[in-house]
């Protein structure tokens, strides 16, 4: 009995595998050439929200006014020192909670974390804070991507 001789040519596993492998980095390129910031604002968005979280627990275990300043692209902590005087906390940069992306944004404000938890506009702490933060991107025309609720009776931040 002869044996045939061996054709030239790839085998089916081999072009399922290539065809497999391709589809994958399909998968995980084209967003990022298209330029879809969906992961980048959910980083960002958990970056915002534990900075916020932090400066609550700083608050109160310190016994402290903790002021979150939300800029653009960070969140800068600072805590009362005395009277006007804010300083930057010890271990924590302003770089800790930012991005670097120039395509994202969050809403701007202030929020001052009460001692009691409390999140309120004025370091005084006479009005409670209310509203969102929203992560939104430049590209496809101011999408929001993410919502940070804050509630300022309460602290929670989600």
């Amino acid at each position: 009995m002869r044996r045939r001789a061996r054709t030239a040519g790839f085998t089916m596993v081999e072009l399922i595998v290539v065809m497999v492998i391709i589809g994958a980095l399909a998968a995980i390129g084209i967003p990022r050439l298209v330029g879809d910031k969906s992961n980048e604002a959910a980083v960002f968005g958990d970056q915002v929200v534990s900075g916020l979280r932090r400066a609550q627990k700083i608050a109160m275990g310190h016994r402290r006014v903790v002021s979150a300043t939300v800029g653009p692209r960070a969140v800068v902590l600072r805590v009362n020192a005395s009277g006007s005087t804010w300083i930057a906390l010890n271990g924590v940069d302003d770089g800790d909670y930012a991005t670097t992306d120039t395509d994202l944004s969050v809403t701007t404000g202030v929020l001052y974390f009460q001692p009691d938890g409390r999140v309120t506009t004025d370091a005084a702490g006479a009005i409670a804070w209310v509203g969102s933060l929203d992560i939104a991107g430049a590209v496809n025309g101011g999408t929001t991507f993410r919502k940070i609720t804050v509630q300022g009776a309460t602290g929670y931040v989600e």
